[in-house]
């Protein structure tokens, strides 16, 4: 009898802490699936004139096509093409997906607002996919609050120019207000993404991502947030398999 009578108790027990605790981790649970990371265009941020024709996607096409009878794919700079991305970073990281192609040389360039070129450096192109490219201590910092364009080049045909497949976005260098410091202090890293993207700062979005994938690559939280950010801006890009970024070579004189 003392035994059942106790038995009860432990039941009793365990019956009340789940009914306390259970809302609470339904609720985490129901909040981490719900993050959202949509981007936000900046007030007042929308893209100047110029840059390339093709915004942040370009079929490829000629000499770079290596097989005619596959599915055309693109060549897409991971950016907003109408609004500027903002970032914390002076010298950021930029992201490209590369489709399959026969070029063996990528060219990276940076633009001022007025498409003065102010950087550029070649880099070897040896798979398809999802490429980080840090900008290295030798290219110049960006100016607070001024936009500036990037470009990444296939050349596809080293003795004609005219046929490389160029895609770029616009990045402005900026810090962000008190209040979202003190907001990001308080979140998860797959919450700053949301952060981030809501405030504007798409590139230090993308760099969380790209850290989160690295660091927690079978986390399906991190896949439904590359999906939602890249959407939001019209993008449809390959999944997020970053490759190592890739080491930048001095251009020669």
């Amino acid at each position: 009898m003392i035994f059942m009578t106790s038995s009860f108790r432990l039941i009793s027990i365990f019956l009340s802490l789940s009914v306390v605790l259970a809302p609470h981790l339904t609720a985490k649970a129901q909040g981490e699936q719900t993050v959202l990371a949509t981007f936000e265009p900046p007030p007042g941020k929308d893209a100047p004139r110029g840059g390339t024709a093709g915004g942040g996607s370009r079929p490829i096409v000629g000499a770079c096509f290596s097989n005619p009878s596959a599915k055309p794919a693109s060549l897409t700079a991971v950016a907003p093409s109408r609004h500027i991305g903002l970032s914390q970073s002076d010298r950021p990281n930029l992201l490209v997906d590369l489709p399959q192609t026969t070029a063996q040389t990528a060219e990276v360039s940076l633009f001022d607002k007025q498409m003065n070129g102010i950087y550029q450096v070649s880099l070897p192109v040896s798979q398809a996919g999802l490429v980080n490219i840090p900008l290295p201590d030798n290219a110049p910092q960006l100016k607070p609050d001024q936009p500036y364009y990037w470009t990444v080049a296939l050349v596809c045909n080293p003795n004609d120019r005219t046929e490389d497949q160029v895609v770029g976005g616009w990045i402005e260098h900026t810090q962000p207000s008190d209040t979202l410091k003190q907001q990001l202090e308080k979140v998860t890293a797959i919450e700053k993404v949301s952060l981030y993207a809501q405030k504007g700062f798409w590139y230090d979005a993308l760099k969380t991502l790209v850290e989160l994938q690295r660091t927690q690559p079978d986390n399906p939280a991190v896949a439904t947030a590359w999906t939602q950010l890249t959407k939001s801006v019209g993008l449809n890009v390959s999944d997020l398999t970053v490759l190592k970024a890739i080491a930048t070579q001095t251009v020669e004189d």
